[in-house]
């Protein structure tokens, strides 16, 4: 019995982790799309693209954004598959929250 709640806590620490890491490319994604898109300055700073990324691993990490953050991975998925590239242009695909 210890042996499989072990494994399950290990599993569960690994699923958690790696939608933290998600949250942590969505959130450099984010960025580069709103730099890109509004041109705010002549160069990307790194220190704002790892500052975005922490904050979407943190919003990744909150569990009270789960119910808007699985819906917008569903989505994403669902333009990945369909190969929909103009929707892949859109704020809606790019930002974090809704």
């Amino acid at each position: 019995m210890n042996m499989i709640m072990n494994t399950s806590v290990r599993t569960a620490g690994i699923i958690y982790t790696g939608w933290c890491g998600l949250g942590l490319f969505r959130g450099i994604n984010s960025y580069n799309y709103t730099f890109d898109k509004y041109n705010i300055r002549e160069h990307k700073l790194y220190t704002d693209k790892i500052m975005h990324g922490f904050g979407g691993m943190f919003i990744y990490a909150v569990p009270i954004f789960l119910p808007i953050l699985i819906y917008k991975e569903i989505y994403r998925l669902e333009v990945d598959i369909r190969d929909l590239k103009d929707e892949k242009r859109t704020t809606t695909y790019n930002h974090l929250l809704l």
